[in-house]
């Protein structure tokens, strides 16, 4: 089944955080040892440096239970039904026949660039999806294909502009051959079998099946959106009631993870680190380490509830939060991210179900909710993902 939503909760990723953070094993036994008192201290046969003292962590938990949490459950309506069809209208535009491309199409087209009749690198390609009018290519290469009729080429005679990035074609004057593939158009798009019919590619499909699955892709995002805001509330909630020391080599391991992640998206936006943590994250390397400590002080608490409450999963709860993470159940989920990480999820999970299903719903006043680490986390990975274009040289 198709992903409409690419959305997920936090407790994923909050998973797949702490894979990088120690054994689980390890975090489980000495979560389980601190829920006493704290972590296990060396016996009398062993020695341990002042340095290696600093390597120890514990969680003694404070209140747990009868916590209260603001979190909204959000409720599917046709509004947002036919909100989100309007948006698959545009991800699946009509293919269009018998009239030349204007502004606002979407031109299949087959391109190469050559400079004194020799091609230049990374100028060519083919089957390139371009939205005419969206400034993408250098000036000239859109307006030159607005006109054209489908399967006609044409070359183009442009010039790159003074400063652009690549001193070989900087204020270089190219040629272009251009063909066009194919036009589509997302104006001419409506809310109908037809749409069904291009998003399954299937010609039997109707826009009732499309509506029950936008149904069901809205509700897991409503289910998953709720669990995470939820669960972190209380998550937080319960740090702040408990005394939790983190381990400061699993705090460096973490931050060193964390600037690994978002200096590869920055890198990708074209930014240095701090300019991405100023522009996307409203943070600065202080603040990314204290996001660091934080992940691992919630992953420490984690362990300590589960060990305290011998919590695991139920076979529906690994299916839900298998839902919610756009599967169809937990068995798929784990074929997808093995049973180690998918195991990771569930254990997580089932704290969250357990803090939620002990804690009561408090209306707040209406305010700015502000993003958790591991949303901001998932939520980035994703904009990356789904903004990510091809670099060529003609853009």
């Amino acid at each position: 089944m198709k992903k409409i939503i690419k959305a997920g909760i936090c407790v994923a990723v909050a998973a797949v955080i702490a894979t990088g953070c120690g054994n689980k094993n390890q975090n489980a036994e000495s979560s389980s040892a601190a829920v006493e008192e704290t972590a296990s201290a060396p016996t009398e046969t062993e020695t341990k440096s002042e340095e290696e003292l600093h390597d120890e962590e514990s969680v003694t938990l404070g209140d747990y239970k009868n916590l209260t949490f603001s979190a909204k459950e959000e409720e599917v309506t046709d509004a947002k039904i036919e909100t989100r069809l309007k948006e698959l209208c545009a991800e699946y535009p009509v293919t269009i026949e018998g009239r030349p491309a204007q502004e606002g199409d979407t031109a299949n087209i087959d391109y190469s660039g050559t400079k004194d009749g020799k091609a230049f690198a990374n100028g060519t390609e083919k089957g390139f999806d371009l939205k005419l009018g969206s400034g993408t290519f250098i000036d000239g290469f859109e307006d030159g294909v607005i006109g054209m009729n489908v399967g006609d080429e044409k070359d183009l005679n442009l010039k790159f502009p003074d400063n652009y990035g690549s001193a070989d074609l900087a204020g270089q004057e190219v040629v272009f051959h251009v063909k066009l593939n194919q036009l589509k158009s997302e104006a001419d798009s409506k809310v109908d079998d037809d749409l069904a019919k291009r998003y399954y590619n299937d010609d039997t499909a109707t826009l009732d099946q499309l509506k029950e699955e936008v149904c069901a892709d809205l509700q897991a995002e409503a289910d998953s959106q709720f669990f995470n805001a939820a669960g972190s509330e209380l998550l937080n909630e319960v740090i702040n009631n408990s005394e939790v020391t983190a381990d400061p080599d699993a705090v460096d391991d973490m931050f060193n993870q964390l600037k690994t992640t978002y200096s590869s998206y920055a890198s990708s936006y074209g930014l240095d680190f701090d300019q991405f943590l100023s522009m996307f994250l409203g943070t600065d390397e202080d603040g990314l380490r204290d996001t660091a400590e934080n992940l691992v002080k919630q992953q420490l608490v984690l362990d300590a509830i589960q060990a305290q409450e011998n919590l695991s999963a139920t076979e529906d709860q690994k299916d839900k939060l298998a839902v919610m993470n756009y599967f169809k159940n937990a068995a798929q989920m784990t074929a997808t991210y093995g049973e180690d990480s998918s195991n990771q999820i569930f254990d997580m999970g089932a704290v969250y179900y357990y803090l939620i299903d002990n804690s009561t719903y408090v209306e707040a006043p209406e305010t700015t909710a502000e993003t958790t680490e591991a949303e901001n986390i998932l939520e980035e990975a994703e904009t990356v993902a789904e903004e990510s274009e091809s670099s060529t040289e003609a853009k």
